[in-house]
C-alpha cells in the first residue's frame, strides 16, 4: 500500500458568520484556521513525529495528527473518536484523503512518539498560539478584562 499523505483538498475555503453551526461546520473552521497558518506542511515537516522510517507506506504524520486534532476539535474523546472520521465522508474530502487511521494505528502513532517529539509539537503549538495572539482582537482572548490566553 503506497504512504497515505494529506493533499490539499482543492476547495475554496471562506469563513463567513453563521449562527447555524454544526460539527461539520466546525471541521471547516478548523481547516481554514489549519491552512492559513500553515499547520499540515508543518507538521509534515516534523519528520520526528514519524516513528517509522519507512514512509513510501501507511499514514503522514499530519494526517494522524490532524486526525486526532479534527477529532478533538468535533468532540471526540477518545482513538474510536478519531476512526469514526472515516464515516464523514467531508472530513475525509477537506484532508484529501481516501481513509483515515484506524484506532490502533493511531494509538501505535502515539505510542510510537519520544520526548524529542513531544517537544516538537509544543514548539509548534507555541507558534500556533503565539500566531493567533497576534490576530485576534484582544477583548475576544479576555474575560472580565483579563487575558484568558496561554501557553506553556
Amino acid at each position: 500500500m503506497p504512504a497515505i499523505i494529506k493533499k490539499s483538498p482543492r476547495l475554496k475555503l471562506e469563513v463567513l458568520p453563521n449562527h447555524d453551526t454544526s460539527v461539520t461546520g466546525g471541521l471547516i473552521a478548523v481547516e481554514v484556521l489549519a491552512q492559513q497558518f500553515g499547520l499540515w506542511p508543518k507538521l509534515a515537516a516534523l519528520t520526528v513525529l514519524d516513528p517509522r522510517r519507512d514512509r513510501s507506506r501507511g499514514f503522514g504524520p499530519e494526517v494522524i495528527a490532524g486526525q486526532i486534532i479534527t477529532a478533538l476539535c468535533s468532540g471526540g474523546t477518545s482513538l474510536v473518536d478519531s476512526e469514526r472520521l472515516n464515516a464523514d465522508p467531508l472530513a475525509k474530502q477537506l484532508f484529501g484523503v481516501p481513509k483515515f487511521a484506524d484506532e490502533s494505528q493511531v494509538g501505535e502513532w502515539l505510542r510510537g512518539q519520544t520526548d524529542r517529539s513531544v517537544a516538537a509539537v509544543r514548539a509548534l503549538n507555541r507558534e500556533l498560539v503565539a500566531w493567533i495572539d497576534g490576530r485576534v482582537a484582544r477583548r475576544r482572548l479576555q474575560h472580565g478584562g483579563q487575558d484568558e490566553l496561554f501557553c506553556r
